[in-house]
Parts: structure tokens; C-alpha cells; sequence
């Protein structure tokens, strides 16, 4: 059963965040007509804004990040595992970067502007010509002196492994002759808490306000992301997505299975 004091806290967060994310986006608006005059200067905005505003949203939903190892210097493309929605606030209050994402993602109401304002790279996955638009796209990207990521598992997991990495989506940074960084994500929540998969995890088929509203009303957890020590390299692209899965799995912590979860 939900306290007064829990329903309270989602209460004021929610707003909170609704508040946050306005103002910063309205300093991004505030910038837009230079966008038309250097997109190398708009790019360098771009990761300003997003850490300033993932440094608001960090502290309003109680989400406590750890780093570990060195952080990518752009222009990079880096890997990770996929555990939440909540990856993407993560790496790009800490890193600024960009994303590739699939491709539905560009038509949904708003969040379509605000992905497409970020320059996220969107992929049909379900044509393998997209690839081709894809890689030139990559290419300017880091030409541009941005950092880019790319979920290598293709979706959200359970958080009982690191999934198979899809070596599709290793094939780019081949075609563009750069070496790959990556990044494992792990959270946690207090004891006094139920476990991350619990509040963190939204593989289940729910309405996404109700995760959130679940998220809001717990005190907080944490965020820890091991950065790979170096850039792995390779031109076979199933031998470098098995590589680089090792690398990521290493020091990933499994959840515990949904059925031991309790219900809160």
C-alpha cells in the first residue's frame, strides 16, 4: 500500500520535473535561430543543455550516479547495455552525447521535437537499406565532434543478463574506421526499498505514467557506470560484438528474477 508520505513525494517530484525540464528546454529554444549558423556551436549547446538539465533531473528523482573509469573524449562511439529509459538520462547528463534510436521514436508527440532538436540518429531496423542513411549519418556526427551511443542489445532487458549484442549495430563504427568504447549500467536502490527491477525496470506491458509514478515515490537509488579503460577495435563485426559483450557483461550485477520482486 502506498503511504502519505510516498504519494506526497511523486507528487512534488512530478511537477518538479515538468518545471525543470521547461526552463531548460526554453533555454534551448532561446538559442534555436543559431542553429542555422554553425552546427558544430549548436552541437556544443546541445551537450551543455543536457547536462545542466540532467543535473536537475538527477537530483529531483534521487538518482545517485557513480563513475567509474574514464569518461570518452568526443568524437566516440560508445556501447552500453539497456536497462530503463532512465539509461538515456543517465549518459547524457554525464556524457552529452547522442543517440541512435529507432525510428517510430521521431513521430511521437514531443518527444519527437525534443529527440529530433538533439540530433538523435533514427534507424528503421526493419530495412536493411536504412543502414546505408545511417552510416553517412554516423559519419557527419562524429565529423562533428559529437559522442554517440548505441544500445547494442536493441531493447530494454529484464536486467537478468546483458543480452546478445546485435553486430548490425557494431558495423558502423567499422565503416567509419573507429575503435569502440563502452560502458556497463547498473543500478540499485536501498535496502529499505524494493529492488531495482521493481523501480527502475519498464520491460513490463504498463502505462509508462504508472512506472514513472512508481519511480517518484520511492526516496531514490543508484547509478553506477564502469567505463571501459580503452577503445576496442576490429573489422569482423560478429568477433567485435562478441568482444565488446564480454566487456560489458563483466562487471554488470544481474536483477533479481520478476517473479521474487514482491508488489509494491
Amino acid at each position: 500500500m502506498t503511504s502519505f508520505r510516498e504519494t506526497l513525494q511523486s507528487s512534488i517530484r512530478f511537477p518538479l520535473l515538468l518545471l525543470w525540464t521547461a526552463l531548460t528546454w526554453g533555454i534551448r529554444l532561446a538559442f534555436w535561430p543559431l542553429t542555422h549558423f554553425s552546427e558544430a556551436g549548436d552541437r556544443r549547446r546541445r551537450r551543455w543543455i543536457l547536462k545542466v538539465w540532467g543535473w536537475g533531473f538527477q537530483r529531483i528523482i534521487g538518482m545517485r550516479v557513480t563513475i567509474k573509469g574514464p569518461l570518452p573524449q568526443p568524437p566516440y562511439y560508445l556501447v552500453a547495455n539497456h536497462l530503463s529509459y532512465l539509461d538515456i538520462f543517465l549518459l547524457s547528463s554525464v556524457l552529452g552525447s547522442t543517440f541512435v534510436a529507432r525510428g517510430d521514436l521521431q513521430h511521437w508527440p514531443i518527444v519527437g521535437w525534443i529527440t529530433r532538436s538533439l540530433h538523435v540518429l533514427f534507424i528503421d531496423r526493419e530495412k536493411r537499406e536504412d543502414a546505408v542513411r545511417v552510416n553517412e549519418r554516423i559519419a557527419h556526427t562524429l565529423a562533428q565532434g559529437d559522442g554517440l551511443v548505441v544500445f547494442a542489445e536493441s531493447r530494454i532487458s529484464c536486467g537478468l543478463a546483458v543480452e546478445p549484442f546485435k553486430s548490425a549495430l557494431i558495423q558502423p563504427a567499422i565503416d567509419n574506421g573507429v575503435a569502440i568504447h563502452y560502458v556497463t549500467i547498473n543500478y540499485t536502490t536501498p535496502p529499505t526499498s524494493p529492488p531495482a527491477s521493481r523501480i527502475i525496470g519498464w520491460w513490463r506491458p504498463e502505462p509508462f505514467f504508472a512506472h514513472v509514478r512508481r519511480l517518484l515515490r520511492h526516496p531514490g537509488f543508484d547509478a553506477t557506470l564502469q567505463f571501459g579503460p580503452e577503445a576496442i577495435a576490429g573489422t569482423n563485426r560478429k568477433a567485435l560484438a562478441a568482444d565488446l559483450h564480454a566487456a560489458v557483461a563483466g562487471p554488470f550485477t544481474p536483477w533479481a528474477p520478476p517473479q521474487t520482486d514482491g508488489k509494491h
